[in-house]
């Protein structure tokens, strides 16, 4: 399955503003029941695991309407580890969309290419359904903007392109149910990066100090340490 660059309508609110509100709604459905929540707690506790630490800086950028990064607040305080989250989106209607909790976390706006943050400000930096966005060279200008802003490490949460998701996507309704996701789902699949490429990419961005397994309903979870 070859790679196929689209425009994703929610990057650019193209829609009404209740499908982008239902977009949305289906996207925290993909990420709680579909691995963005257990991907990245995985990840996330895999960290706190490697460096003992019990408390963590944590920037969440391209978050959305950041229910992601609540939901995993809560979910590191149920295992006794403490963080503070950032969360960047470059849209603001994005980051105040609907009424979500956000308990342990500040709301910025910000480009992932110019993040308001200061050099290793953040022990971790990460991203959820995000990196598949760009082309591959812009993926490795993001990811050394990332790693600049990440004292520790970048954790990467992303989609694998494959048949099957792409297929699944496109007919699960109940995961489906804006005219936005219908067109995003499908799209974000195509252009995602394989495990192999994901690598090749790592490594032409200048890092050799990486892990890459596979998380739960076809996803890739990167673990790039700065050290």
């Amino acid at each position: 399955m070859r790679r196929v660059p689209s425009q994703e309508w929610l990057d650019d609110d193209l829609g009404s503003p209740e499908e982008i509100r239902q977009s949305f709604d289906d996207l925290w459905r993909i990420n709680r029941r579909l691995g963005g929540v257990s991907g990245c707690l995985r990840l996330l506790v895999q960290y706190f695991a490697r460096t003992g630490c019990r408390h963590a800086r944590i920037l969440d950028v391209g978050s959305g309407d950041s229910r992601l990064a609540a939901c995993l607040y809560e979910e590191l305080a149920k295992r006794n580890l403490s963080a503070e989250f950032v969360v960047v989106d470059r849209r603001l209607s994005h980051l105040k969309n609907g009424n979500h909790s956000s308990r342990g976390l500040s709301r910025v706006v910000g480009d992932a290419f110019q993040l308001p943050c200061g050099r290793e400000s953040f022990e971790v930096v990460m991203c959820n359904l995000f990196l598949h966005h760009f082309s591959a060279e812009r993926a490795c200008e993001m990811l050394r903007c990332l790693a600049e802003v990440a004292a520790d490490v970048v954790l990467i949460n992303d989609l694998e392109r494959h048949p099957l998701p792409y297929f699944f996507i496109r007919f699960a309704l109940p995961f489906a149910r804006s005219r936005v996701t219908r067109h995003d789902g499908p799209a974000s699949v195509r252009q995602a990066y394989t495990r192999g490429e994901l690598s090749t990419m790592v490594r032409q961005a200048g890092f050799s100090n990486f892990e890459i397994e596979r998380l739960a309903a076809f996803r890739l979870g990167l673990t790039l340490w700065k050290a």
